[in-house]
């Protein structure tokens, strides 16, 4: 539920691509796995979603995106 409200608040921003990926673990195509993994965000996947990878910083949770959209709205 938290990653569709995250989904909803995201879907105007023209430079923010969603990516979405299975929640078992064992069904990530390889370049899933790389690209979690180059991202910095593999672990955090593993325990929690959705995440934000903008700017080379994450924001971790449905609530810390929805503060950084809300300090970053133009």
């Amino acid at each position: 539920m938290k990653c569709t409200q995250t989904k909803e608040l995201l879907t105007d921003i023209d430079d923010i691509k969603i990516v979405t990926y299975p929640h078992d673990l064992n069904s990530w195509s390889e370049d899933q796995l790389n690209d979690a993994k180059s991202h910095d965000v593999f672990e955090d996947l593993q325990r929690t979603a959705p995440i934000l990878w903008v700017g080379g910083e994450k924001k971790v949770g449905y609530l810390r995106i929805r503060k950084w959209l809300q300090d970053n709205q133009k």
